[in-house]
Parts: C-alpha cells; sequence; structure tokens
C-alpha cells in the first residue's frame, strides 16, 4: 500500500512536471527581416513619382500636412517657427 502511495505522489510530481509549458519560440529581433519603406514612388498628396517618406508624402507634402495641423492655409506664407527648405514657403527679406 505505501508503495503505491509513494508511486502515486512520484507520478504526480511528474505530470506537473510535464505540464509546464516550455517557452515558445521567441523571434530575435535581430533576426527578423527588416522592410525598408520604398525611396521613390507616387505622393498620396500630389500624385508625382518623387523620393517620398514612409507616409508616402513627398518633402514638400509632408510639410504642408504638418502645417495644416497648426491652421496653415495652402498659399500662405509658413510661419516663423517653420524651419523648412520647401521653394517659396517663406517670406525672405531681402538681405538674405
Amino acid at each position: 500500500m505505501t508503495t503505491e502511495l509513494l508511486d502515486n505522489k512520484t507520478l504526480s510530481f511528474l505530470d506537473e512536471d510535464v505540464l509546464v509549458e516550455e517557452p515558445k519560440d521567441e523571434k530575435d529581433p535581430k533576426r527578423l527581416s527588416q522592410k525598408k519603406p520604398p525611396k521613390d514612388g507616387l505622393c498620396r498628396r500630389c500624385g508625382e513619382t518623387k523620393p517620398v517618406n514612409r507616409l508616402m508624402l513627398c518633402y514638400p507634402c509632408w510639410v504642408k500636412t504638418n502645417l495644416e495641423k497648426f491652421g496653415w492655409k495652402d498659399g500662405a506664407p509658413h510661419p516663423d517657427w517653420c524651419a523648412c527648405e520647401v521653394a517659396g514657403g517663406h517670406q525672405r527679406s531681402s538681405g538674405n
């Protein structure tokens, strides 16, 4: 009788060990394939083939999109705090 109890206790401990799940294969981030954004393509805003960013916007359209968040309207001069390099975006003084 005692051997049966001992065997049952031993088996119960073994069952618990077996039921413990092993950690799933976690993929190493260094080994995941990195998806590169397109360098050139159609801009979502203007539709021209230009260098685009991850948002699929060319630089001038990206600047316009960001300025519109602050109430800027197309055709108006850019605010003083805007440091973009878009041609015709800023009113330059004649000294510069």
